[in-house]
């Protein structure tokens, strides 16, 4: 096949949480939380989501800061401060408007190549905003954001409609992120093959072609993109979906 078109969530994929910010915060409440162990516990909140929608149990109580900061501190005071006081300062700057310079440099990369890149995020109107503030946004054609367009992942509207302007099918285009029954689902649905971005091996018995993060991409794309791993809602989950 021809070159691929390279679409990208961007939470948990390109984007991340302010680590800094959010060690020194919980370190202001003798809380010593390492920036490698939030982000793993951010990882394993989304890991615990999916299975929870494979599983059809609830594996996550409360709001998703709450399951973050939770996971440091037994002090439900203590979480409820944390948690007041992120939402303060995600009204100022969105806290998912960081990225690490291997993103950037992967970006590069890809460009070089001579691959074409857009965004489609769940996200709350603000993905844009934060792609330029992160350096991220010249790299992409389009940026589509969930709150804009008016859906959301997995609903395949969503890839469909960016399939469309984007003037390319289904089979030319491959899509890269990082929560399964949201991301991986809504590619599949829509006829495109994902992969599955998994940095700590969470969800390394599930089912599909899986990544750690996207300094992987510039030598994925350069393989055999034809095997069912990259569709594992049609090929291997589909009765899931369907019991």
């Amino acid at each position: 096949m021809k070159r691929p078109y390279i679409l990208l969530d961007a939470g948990g994929t390109l984007v991340f949480p302010d680590l800094f910010w959010l060690s020194n915060l919980m370190k202001g409440y003798g809380i010593d939380a390492k920036e490698e162990d939030i982000l793993k516990r951010v990882y394993e909140i989304d890991y615990l989501i999916d299975k929870s929608m494979k599983e059809r149990v609830t594996l996550i109580e409360g709001n998703l800061l709450e399951a973050l900061f939770g996971a440091f501190t037994k002090s439900k005071e203590t979480v409820r401060i944390l948690i007041e006081k992120t939402n303060e300062r995600d009204k100022i700057k969105n806290l998912w408007a960081y990225t690490f310079d291997w993103v950037i440099e992967t970006l590069k990369i890809l460009k070089n190549m001579g691959y074409s890149m857009s965004v489609i995020s769940n996200s709350d109107g603000r993905v844009e905003q934060v792609l330029k503030e992160t350096g991220i946004a010249p790299f992409m054609d389009k940026i589509y954001d969930s709150q804009i367009v008016g859906i959301e992942k997995p609903d395949p509207a969503i890839f469909k409609r960016a399939l469309s302007e984007l003037s390319i099918s289904a089979d030319e285009a491959i899509f890269f992120g990082d929560m399964f029954y949201t991301d991986i689902l809504g590619a599949n649905r829509a006829g495109i093959r994902a992969v599955h971005i998994d940095p700590f091996g969470f969800y390394r018995e599930w089912p599909g072609e899986r990544i750690k993060n996207v300094s992987f991409i510039p030598d994925l794309v350069k393989m055999d993109l034809s095997s069912h791993r990259f569709f594992p809602f049609i090929y291997e989950l589909s009765h899931e979906l369907n019991g």
